[in-house]
């Protein structure tokens, strides 16, 4: 007989049996429950698998998913983030200059640089410090750089070179004489451009002159600044020229902070500006700077007003003026700012370049100041833009100190070349530029600057002539960069 239910039910039967014995044989009563079948059933497994032990512990054993996590997840830490510096600190971190060491030996007996021994010879080689009061005023028209060494000794000191003392004789003739002289300080890399600015600056101090410096001629061509036409009224040339309220107002800024007790002694010598907000009677060229420093709008006017009042001579005496700007090579070529059609501007175009080049590069006898000055460019050998115009005109300054502008060998544009036609037309005005060509250190002046290392602690070695030849030969022939690399490495 067939049986009414499938093979799989039959392999589920539950079986209890019973052993009879009855003679040879055992009959087995097997006792058959079958499952009950739910009335209706959604499912597709068996009923039985329902709450399965074993399918439940293999399901448990089963492989993680693909980029699950089999570690204990821990709750993250919430990262406690440091506060960001305010605004313009970082900048000033970079261009922080650390004027002193107290880590460094006190050199005992140095002398300080002073108005009387700035012209003496005798100094030259000896390195003399710089007392306060002048320290203060260098620092207020940013004269220090942070590519020079002030920070590896006790105090700060420079050392005199044969330049200086030129430099020294030329201030003590121009106190006497009202006229201005120019030059334009040139030479290799590390070579002391700087420092030799910074000691005009001392100088000009010492003496009780007006100093405007500006310490990164990059800074005027280099599109970080806000600029703005010139209004064509004030215009007298054809192509249009822009002006620099900021730039302006910095320029302003650094004269009012390291010139303030010799501009509060001045009064007006011209027509008392009535466009500007100043007390007529009573306000003097302090109260003028000082608003163009405290205002960019008002910057631009009250410097056409300061540079009338210090070069155009009067009824009132004025003092003498030195200007000092470094890192000329940018001026002498095409800026990085756009017009309103955006086409390049040219430095030449931007009017406080135009204004400082004119006096550099004089057509004709033109007086710069109304009672005399010195106008010092220099050079940079670090940041040396490429503008080979430049290059043929300090060539051609080279020719003429050599006294040899009329030989077949003075420099000329070469054939076929596109000179920068602004630039070339500064040639007209050489004749009243001197060149100073910065090379090494001579013998003395090596000798007296490593023997300032030696003193401060820094180099531990005998100063002798050998000792002096071989730090010549290392540096290039005693360039000063150089040799304050080789004295910072202290030998045990």
């Amino acid at each position: 007989m067939s049986l009414s239910i499938c093979a799989d039910c039959l392999s589920r039967l539950r079986i209890s049996g019973q052993s009879k014995s009855m003679g040879t044989a055992t009959t087995l009563i097997a006792s058959v429950t079958l499952p009950r079948a739910p009335a209706s059933s959604f499912h597709s497994s068996s009923p039985v698998a329902a709450n399965n032990a074993i399918l439940k512990a293999k399901k448990s054993r089963e492989v993680a998913k693909h980029r699950s996590s089999q570690s204990a997840r821990m709750k993250k830490k919430t990262r406690d983030r440091p506060k960001p510096p305010a605004i313009g600190e970082r900048r000033a971190q970079r261009h922080r200059i650390v004027l002193s060491n107290t880590n460094a030996f006190e050199i005992v007996g140095m002398e300080n640089w002073s108005k009387e021994n700035m012209a003496d010879e005798e100094n030259v080689g000896h390195v003399l410090g710089l007392d306060g009061a002048l320290l203060d005023k260098l620092r207020d028209c940013q004269a220090f750089k942070t590519t020079q060494n002030w920070s590896l000794f006790r105090r700060p000191a420079t050392l005199v070179r044969t330049e200086t003392i030129k430099l020294g004789r030329d201030i003590e003739a121009l106190n006497a004489e009202k006229k201005t002289v120019r030059h334009l300080v040139v030479g290799e890399k590390a070579s002391g451009k700087s420092i030799l600015g910074l000691q005009a600056m001392s100088m000009a101090f010492m003496n009780d002159w007006l100093v405007l410096n500006v310490p990164q001629a990059q800074a005027f061509v280099n599109n970080t600044s806000s600029y703005a036409p010139l209004k064509q009224e004030d215009n007298d040339t054809k192509e249009q020229l822009y002006i620099q309220p900021h730039l302006t107002q910095a320029l302003l800024t650094r004269a009012l902070n390291s010139n303030e007790a010799l501009l509060k002694s001045l009064k007006f010598n011209h027509e008392f500006p009535k466009h500007l907000p100043l007390k007529q009677g009573t306000a003097t060229l302090k109260d003028l700077v000082q608003l163009g420093a405290s205002d960019h709008t008002f910057a631009w006017p009250a410097w056409q007003v300061f540079w009338r009042e210090i070069s155009a001579p009067g009824a009132k005496a004025r003092p003498p003026v030195l200007l000092a700007v470094d890192d000329i090579d940018h001026w002498m070529g095409p800026s990085k700012y756009r017009s309103a059609e955006f086409e390049i501007i040219h430095a030449h175009q931007l009017t406080l370049v135009r204004q400082f080049l004119g006096l550099f590069f004089p057509r004709g006898q033109q007086q710069a100041f109304a009672n005399g000055g010195m106008i010092l460019f220099s050079t940079t050998g670090s940041n040396t833009p490429a503008y080979p115009t430049f290059e043929l005109l300090v060539n051609q300054l080279r020719a003429r100190t050599a006294k040899s502008g009329d030989s077949s060998d003075f420099p000329l544009p070469a054939p076929y070349s596109k000179p920068d036609s602004r630039v070339l037309e500064l040639s007209s005005g050489l004749d009243h530029v001197n060149l100073t060509d910065l090379k090494g250190l001579s013998v003395p002046e090596s000798k007296g600057y490593m023997d300032y290392f030696v003193r401060s602690g820094l180099l531990k070695r005998n100063i002798t002539e050998s000792a002096i030849a071989e730090f010549r030969s290392l540096t290039g022939g005693g360039v000063v960069g150089e040799l304050a690399k080789l004295g910072r490495r202290i030998r045990l």
